[in-house]
């Protein structure tokens, strides 16, 4: 079977030619470098956006054929404060769409059934994805002694730890592999999940610390909770009501119109290849190979993935101090969307998705009900759901060809869903690089960023290999950038 491809007509823009004061340079056209652009532009500022590719977005990218609409990357994303302000800044309101209530519910496989994962305690007692002993054990977590302070501790010990191996490979491992496609025994807690990692430290125990936020929240006179810690890719800062939601026409609408609102600024299949100081200012020289500008900025913002640094000319002390960050790991992910006719799939279909625990030795990492999630997915009496493969579990079969891959992912969603049939489309994303893995020990990572810029007045590192995964920690991540450039642009005069 052939994957689905869609090529997009962009046109680089032409140099804008000598640089001015309050010039800024933003590299790398992702979601985190066009709302930094975006919100430096609004500020007043001359930005000139650098994208190696002939498109924006990055892995935000959608694709609509046939009657199916497939997303490259996120499909869906959590609202907060910044985010529904920029959705509001470029008057996208009317092209909101918030996802099914049936989202709420999320499946987890275990000895291959689909479990409702629990969400509320009177569901946690009676649910059949966990054994009784491990519903003690949960219960015993708050007399579970808090972990050492010093101490970098990785999500599978920390879960085990407070709330056992059984709530750690039926709960966590598969929710790690949907948000990071990574491993529990190597990933970070403190780094993954700050907010959690502070309620321990702060009341104890989980349980004692979720029950004062509960307090708190029910307070009149409470004030507002602080914005989620960056690196909490599941946590949204409250300002109303957070929503679940993509768009009409899917994700790409977004970057669509961040790219518009930013007309004359792109430069598009313009790879930076060397970046160093002249005096208080930067030197940029971008291009394809043979026909390369150099232009000089005031600031210049590094909104790419971490092992993009490594691809570049810098100069030695810069590259040694960075070494760290070029260094983090992405494993490589395919993402699969399939569509089927209604009648070949007997499940329902009635949630977010399924997750699948490492312990069911599965060659899906999860799958997303994509028809379920939003309205108008797939053509009328057909359903499609995304399929996620690879990831640090299995990462050769997310580097299969398509035929191979539809063949496996197959084999499950016919044991596990009740697929009858072949797939009426298919749409092959593969990711060779594609989630950041804070990993233990990632403080250096972060250590060298900080100490990067410290040593490099007006040089600034961002994207989601630094301030969480999630599309609205990049938005987030984005406007704050832009306030420390503006910052930064106006002190030097």
């Amino acid at each position: 079977m052939r994957a689905v491809a869609e090529q997009r007509n962009d046109v680089p823009s032409g140099d804008t030619g000598a640089s001015a004061p309050r010039s800024v340079a933003v590299v790398g056209a992702g979601i985190t470098g066009l709302v930094t652009a975006y919100a430096l532009r609004r500020r007043g500022v001359q930005v000139t956006l650098y994208e190696a590719s002939r498109h924006t977005g990055g892995s935000i990218r959608t694709t609509h054929t046939d009657g199916f609409l497939a997303e490259h990357g996120p499909n869906s994303f959590v609202t907060s404060a910044p985010v529904e302000a920029l959705i509001a800044q470029l008057d996208l309101q009317d092209d909101v769409v918030e996802a099914n209530p049936d989202a709420n519910r999320r499946f987890v496989v275990r000895d291959g059934v689909l479990q409702a994962f629990p969400m509320t305690p009177t569901a946690m007692l009676t649910t059949r994805l966990f054994s009784l002993r491990a519903k003690m054990r949960v219960l015993l977590e708050p007399l579970v002694r808090r972990g050492a302070s010093a101490t970098d501790e990785s999500i599978a010990s920390f879960v085990r730890r407070r709330l056992g191996r059984e709530v750690l490979d039926y709960a966590v491992d598969p929710f790690i592999s949907g948000i990071f496609a990574g491993d529990t025994e190597a990933l970070s807690m403190a780094h993954a999940f700050p907010r959690v990692v502070e309620l321990e430290r702060a009341h104890g125990s989980l349980s004692a610390g979720l029950m004062a936020q509960r307090r708190r929240a029910k307070s009149p006179a409470a004030s507002a909770p602080e914005p989620g810690a960056p690196g909490a890719p599941q946590e949204t800062a409250p300002f109303a009501r957070a929503r679940l939601i993509s768009f009409v026409d899917g994700m790409q609408t977004l970057t669509d119109a961040l790219e518009a609102s930013l007309a004359g600024t792109l430069q598009l299949g313009c790879p930076v290849r060397l970046l160093h100081r002249d005096g208080s200012r930067w030197v940029v020289e971008a291009g394809e190979d043979g026909a390369t500008t150099s232009r000089t900025f005031d600031a210049v913002v590094m909104a790419t993935p971490a092992h993009v640094l490594a691809a570049m000319e810098l100069p030695a002390e810069l590259r040694a101090m960075a070494a760290p960050v070029e260094r983090v790991a992405y494993p490589p992910v395919s993402t699969l969307t399939l569509g089927f006719a209604r009648a070949d799939v007997a499940h329902a279909l009635d949630g977010f998705g399924m997750l699948i625990p490492s312990q069911e030795k599965r060659s899906l990492l999860g799958a997303l009900f994509t028809s379920s999630l939003f309205p108008d997915r797939t053509p009328d009496g057909h359903v499609s759901i995304t399929c996620f493969v690879g990831g640090a579990r299995l990462p050769e079969r997310a580097r299969e060809d398509t035929d191979l891959l539809v063949e496996r992912v197959l084999i499950d969603l016919r044991q596990l869903l009740g697929v009858r049939g072949e797939p009426v489309y298919a749409h092959h994303v593969y990711w060779p690089r594609a989630i950041p893995q804070y990993t233990v020990g990632y403080q250096a990572v972060k250590d060298a960023a900080d100490a990067t810029e410290a040593t490099n007045p007006g040089l600034y590192l961002g994207g989601n290999y630094r301030n969480g995964v999630s599309v609205g920690d990049c938005v987030a991540s984005g406007e704050q950038i832009a306030d420390r450039v503006e910052a930064y642009i106006t002190r030097a005069g």
